[in-house]
């Protein structure tokens, strides 16, 4: 019996829809791996799992939207499980070697950078923008203050934060009502911070899908300025 155009059209449209899903989860799989540790007060909010989730999503979503030739995995502080948790130190020292673990796998860091409890971002944030750019490993950020304050806020320049979320010398102008002089070098935060993205050759991102852009387009640039025989390639 023989089979005319239209019906083999037909069969191969059945095999493509069928085995397409198989071919590009096989060339993900031969795609080099870049973790990236995702850092922020998020781990505070009310649903802090769901907000990880939805940040690794987001690059999920990313990889597929931009079909680039390695794939962005993200790493979440409460992707750990501490046994026997308690609200102690030794649980806080666990937390604390779990997440050094997690950053030592990654290749990137991608942190909110939020004003938190004041008019400077997160310390815990803080300390492990500074631990990955003391490993010589890229570091980025962006500002995403809506998930903690309900509204979106731009970056802005600490000095002008410090005036509106602390006490400052209303009579001398830099200084705080403590006598210490305020930091304004124009900067959205401390210089040390500012700092460490520069030297990946970014800034504050306004949004999470943006940072993850910006660390694609290093790794993009990275692959075509250095030779093959220098390229040190993640593994999987």
């Amino acid at each position: 019996m023989g089979i005319n155009y239209a019906q083999w059209r037909s069969v191969w449209a059945v095999v493509f829809i069928t085995l397409a899903p198989a071919f590009g989860s096989a060339q993900a799989a031969n795609q080099p791996v870049y973790y990236v540790y995702l850092a922020g007060p998020e781990v505070f909010l009310p649903q802090p799992v769901a907000a990880g989730e939805d940040k690794k999503a987001v690059i999920a979503a990313l990889n597929r939207r931009h079909n680039w030739p390695f794939q962005l995995v993200g790493l979440y502080p409460m992707d750990n499980e501490i046994p026997d948790f308690k609200h102690d130190r030794a649980t806080g020292l666990k937390i604390y070697r779990a997440n050094i673990a997690l950053m030592d796998k990654a290749h990137f860091i991608a942190a909110n950078m939020v004003r938190f409890r004041g008019p400077s971002m997160d310390v815990g944030t803080a300390f492990e923008m500074g631990y990955m750019r003391g490993q010589g490993k890229p570091v980025f950020a962006y500002y995403e203050s809506k998930p903690f304050y309900g509204r979106s806020e731009k970056p802005g320049i600490y000095a002008d934060r410090v005036k509106q979320f602390y006490r400052v010398d209303k009579a001398r102008s830099g200084w705080d009502i403590h006598g210490q002089s305020i930091e304004d070098f124009g900067m959205a935060d401390n210089l040390m911070m500012i700092g460490a993205l520069d030297d990946a050759g970014a800034d504050i991102q306004l949004t999470f899908v943006a940072a993850i852009e910006r660390i694609a387009a290093h790794i993009q640039a990275r692959t075509k300025k250095a030779p093959t025989h220098q390229m040190t390639m993640p593994a999987h």
